[in-house]
């Protein structure tokens, strides 16, 4: 038996079982159906346009997602949002341009940054220290960096961000184009918020906007879009960076995928979104009342899709509640932090699956509590606790020291070390949990003794850091140091 055998089978397995997603992709298996998709796995021949260079049936469906989300110009990608991340950020900027980043952007924007030798000025977001969640970035933020620094020819961020967080997109990007300067958001995780009456980038007034359909609608993995907008930016250039970044083999299967939920959007969406925002808003409703589970709801508007669960109770980490909830109650949550885990509901949750979730924190909530009342979970009473000065509790994370330019240090001869060892020496990769893909240092930052204990506090409440670090040698990448 060969390995493609054993994923299949084991992929077989898996859907018969009894788990439920609340997790990506948005169809959560059982929204949209297909035929046998050997039947039209097919290329480009006659009658079915290039994607390259779509002026057919291709550029039909590319202009209806424009109608649709009221985009000038939209493209639709088969490798998901992390192509429209390289070829919006390669198409909008020139090799060498200084670029405004914020600091929690997904990794392929830090890939971007590489490939195209752009020099970032990173602003970085403010962090909710309880729960470890970075809060938007708001207009006055930007506007103090792009004052600092004239000769920025991009605004590059993320919103929402995994947790569902806005920044304020309308503010930055007036801010920005006051100076002639565009915007790229990556909203891999908002293309249904048109749908859910949640302020979208495209409207938002953003140059560059790119979704992952998959990530929330009825559409298969690696399915997405992009939208270009306005004058500032050259939409020529971004659609030759789109032939660069994708493959010249696209699948037709993944573009009737996205065909189908762009229909699916226009025909059936409107009741389904009504329904889903009244299951859901139900359920954190019920959620808001528990006493040992605790449901992050931002002051401000959110994306109330995003479920982050978490418990105020100390010896209760992250990793057990997500654990507890897989093994014992057979969910599989989206993703996993040191505080919290994250349920990802999209308008393919069934009511048996969110109910099922609600059964289940309300039985983990009254198992806690019964714990906490014996003694095993008691909580630190507030009079034990240490005090904090006001106004530190939401701080932002250390910001590294860079000694070496992202797109000179990922070409340096580089060593592995051991990782209690490092503190001083110069990060030769990435070094981030995944999900969400965010980077706690990037090549050519200097490796702090926080940074450590940090991972080593990551590694100790069982979460997996990826990149540089080998858990089996407990080492990490880097840069060799000159002999």
């Amino acid at each position: 038996m060969n390995n493609s055998e054993k994923l299949y089978k084991k992929l077989i397995e898996y859907s018969q079982g009894k788990a439920y997603p609340f997790h990506m992709p948005g169809h959560k298996r059982q929204i949209m159906s297909m035929e046998d998709p050997y039947r039209f796995d097919l290329t480009e021949i006659d009658g079915f346009d290039n994607l390259h260079e779509a002026a057919g049936i291709l550029k039909v469906e590319e202009e209806r997602a424009a109608r649709l989300y009221q985009s000038e110009e939209t493209h639709l990608m088969v490798n998901g949002s992390t192509g429209g991340v390289l070829a919006g950020v390669a198409g909008v900027t020139r090799r060498g341009d200084r670029v405004l980043v914020v600091r929690n952007c997904h990794t392929s924007v830090y890939h971007a940054l590489e490939l195209n030798g752009l020099k970032p000025v990173f602003l970085w977001p403010e962090l909710n220290e309880e729960l470890g969640i970075y809060y938007g970035i708001t207009r006055e933020m930007v506007e103090k960096v792009l004052e600092k620094n004239s000769d920025i020819r991009a605004v590059i961020f993320t919103s929402p961000t995994y947790e569902g967080i806005f920044s304020d997109v309308k503010g930055i990007c007036e801010a920005a184009h006051q100076r002639g300067i565009p915007c790229i958001v990556d909203e891999a995780h908002g293309a249904h918020l048109r749908w859910c009456q949640l302020p979208d980038s495209v409207a938002q007034g953003a140059d560059v906007v790119i979704q992952s359909l998959h990530k929330t609608l009825p559409a298969l993995t690696q399915t997405a879009l992009i939208h270009l907008n306005g004058s500032i930016i050259s939409k020529e250039r971004v659609r030759r960076m789109l032939g660069t970044y994708q493959t010249s083999s696209p699948s037709y299967v993944l573009m009737a995928s996205i065909s189908q939920c762009l229909e699916w959007l226009e025909q059936e969406s409107a009741e389904a979104f009504r329904i889903y925002e009244e299951r859901v808003m139900a359920l954190r409703k019920k959620l808001e009342e528990l006493k040992y589970i605790q449901l992050y709801t931002p002051d401000e508007l959110f994306d109330w899709g995003k479920l982050v669960i978490s418990t105020p109770l100390p010896k209760l980490t992250g990793r057990q509640l997500y654990d507890e909830l897989r093994d014992t109650y057979h969910l599989q949550m989206e993703m996993v932090s040191s505080k919290y885990v994250l349920a990802m509901t999209t308008v393919g949750d069934s009511p048996e699956g969110l109910k099922q979730l609600e059964s289940a924190l309300d039985e983990m909530d009254w198992f806690y509590e019964m714990d906490a009342m014996a003694g095993a979970l008691i909580a630190m009473d507030k009079e034990d606790a240490p005090e904090e000065e006001e106004g530190k509790k939401i701080k932002t994370f250390l910001v590294p020291e860079q000694a070496m330019n992202l797109a000179e240090a990922v070409n340096q001869l580089k060593e592995n070390i051991p990782l209690v060892e490092s503190g001083g020496r110069v990060v030769g990769e990435y070094i981030y949990l995944y999900p969400p893909g965010i980077p706690m240092l990037i090549p050519g930052e200097v490796i702090h003794v926080k940074h450590i204990e940090k991972m080593e506090q990551y590694l100790a409440q069982g979460m997996e850091i990826h990149g540089g670090y080998d858990k089996e040698t407990e080492s990490i990448s880097v840069l060799s140091e000159m002999k």
